[in-house]
């Protein structure tokens, strides 16, 4: 061949490669014959355009196909590009998003099936292997060092069964990825949980603006039918189930399913305005100290059935937030101050606990590993007990708590345990470890039911000084 045939087919090639880089679908149609259904185009255009995207959805999309579609459009129109497929499960990445990435190959059309070389773990170009290739990786906890080094000047990570895959792979394993001249991470799964980072990528006030949503449902599958949509619904319970709502509709669960508080009380507390408390019953506070490191001690003021607001403050060692805790208590008017302040005495907390009443605060020592002061029988220790006198107060349905995603998210996040005839929490390293933070608003709130809610109701005129010299002593 001449020297000017191979610049003119290096040039009509490099003028098809510009064309497919602004279309996928057509892309699909040349190199491998198929068709993209209108969600998958919709899906795809995210996939060409933007730098974060979630998709969530139910079965029969074919989130498969398409996520194979893009994994070969990523290789084949970019020259300097990692892709990365990433999964909880190595056996499941092989047998599904894998397996159809390979079948694609099978199919391709040439010359493009010339240019690469496959083995079964990565897939690279021929001509430059080091600096154009896909593989997949198993995406765990265990192995964030080696996540936190994909890098290449295009770095393309594909997350898939993202419910399934620890909280500390996004949060401190891909988030270096966006330091890369051209990143892009896709998070792709049905909507299982009602907790996590997926989730909150589309729930979190926060979090879900920066990402691109892209939700498929049982009706958007390419090979819909009447029939078969029938069939699939019974075989999932009908609308009203669990399973109907995530794998039909692609929608997340109103919980977890072993979650200790229901989704649906959390949601239906911070949209309640009408909530009002009662005049007779007093407002109490409570305090989750941290030390002065990257934690947050925050306080809580709660008034009978309604959360009336949240303070934080991060770095403070215990004398500093001992006098903030002070001097927000002497800002506050009489008729607003809290009748009693419970505070985490365990560890450094003990030194806020005993600065305050030192101060002349009243002051209650609540000690989570402690014996629960109410039903015994039923909680293994003071903590178990007023986490769950927290689920039993949202369970009223008639209580209001701030839109605050924090909040909303560790209320979500908590799994328990009654195996054992006693109720006994998910432990909180779990759950620190699983959201990237430790629970300080869920812990500051669950402290102000510590105290009994009988114990002040009707013993005190608001609109006089409220005397606490009896109060330093709490049962």
């Amino acid at each position: 061949m001449s020297d000017n045939n191979i610049q003119k087919e290096a040039s009509e090639y490099a003028e098809l490669i510009a064309v497919y880089s602004e279309d996928i679908a057509l892309f699909a149609e040349h190199v491998f014959g198929s068709s993209l259904s209108p969600k998958q185009r919709e899906f795809c255009e995210a996939f060409r355009s933007k730098r974060r995207i979630s998709f969530k959805g139910g079965t029969g999309f074919g989130k498969t196909f398409v996520l194979a579609t893009c994994f070969w459009w990523a290789l084949i129109c970019h020259e300097e590009v990692q892709v990365s497929i990433l999964g909880p499960s190595e056996p499941n990445l092989k047998s599904t998003s894998w397996k159809e990435i390979l079948k694609f190959y099978d199919r391709m059309a040439a010359p493009f099936n010339e240019t690469f070389t496959v083995s079964a773990t990565r897939i690279s170009s021929t001509s430059n292997p080091a600096s154009c290739f896909g593989e997949y990786r198993l995406a765990s906890k265990d192995n964030i060092s080696a996540i936190r080094g994909i890098h290449m000047r295009s770095n393309f990570v594909i997350v898939d069964e993202a419910t399934g895959v620890d909280d500390e792979v996004f949060i401190e394993g891909l988030g270096g990825i966006f330091a890369d001249p051209n990143p892009k991470l896709c998070i792709i799964a049905n909507p299982s949980r009602a907790s996590g980072y997926f989730w909150r990528t589309w729930c979190d006030p926060e979090l879900s603006p920066i990402w691109t949503h892209v939700h498929g449902t049982f009706w958007d599958s390419p090979n819909y039918d009447p029939e078969t949509f029938a069939e699939t619904a019974k075989s999932y319970g009908g609308p009203t189930s669990r399973d109907y709502r995530v794998m039909v509709e692609g929608e997340f669960p109103l919980s977890d399913e072993d979650g200790l508080i229901p989704r649906d009380l959390i949601d239906a507390a911070v949209r309640n305005e009408d909530a009002v408390p009662a005049d007779n019953v007093p407002i109490i506070w409570s305090v989750d100290p941290a030390g002065a490191g990257k934690d947050t001690s925050v306080l809580c003021i709660r008034h009978d059935n309604k959360v009336l607001d949240f303070k934080e403050w991060t770095g403070l060692d215990p004398t500093q937030l001992s006098y903030k805790i002070r001097d927000l208590y002497q800002q506050t008017p009489k008729k607003d101050r809290p009748v009693v302040v419970c505070v985490d005495g365990t560890g450094l907390g003990n030194g806020v606990w005993s600065n305050l009443k030192d101060f002349g605060l009243p002051t209650y020592n609540v000690i989570f590993a402690g014996t629960p002061t109410r039903n015994p029988e039923k909680y293994s220790r003071m903590r178990d007990q007023i986490y769950w006198e927290t689920r039993d107060w949202l369970a009223t349905e008639n209580v209001s708590i701030p839109n605050i995603s924090r909040l909303i998210e560790e209320l979500a996040s908590f799994k328990y345990d009654d195996a054992s005839g006693k109720i006994k929490v998910e432990d909180k390293k779990l759950v620190k470890k699983r959201i990237g933070r430790s629970p300080d608003y869920f812990d500051a709130l669950a402290m102000t039911f510590a105290v009994s809610k009988t114990r002040y109701a009707s013993k005190y005129n608001w609109s006089k000084p409220i005397q606490y010299n009896h109060l330093q002593t709490l049962e």
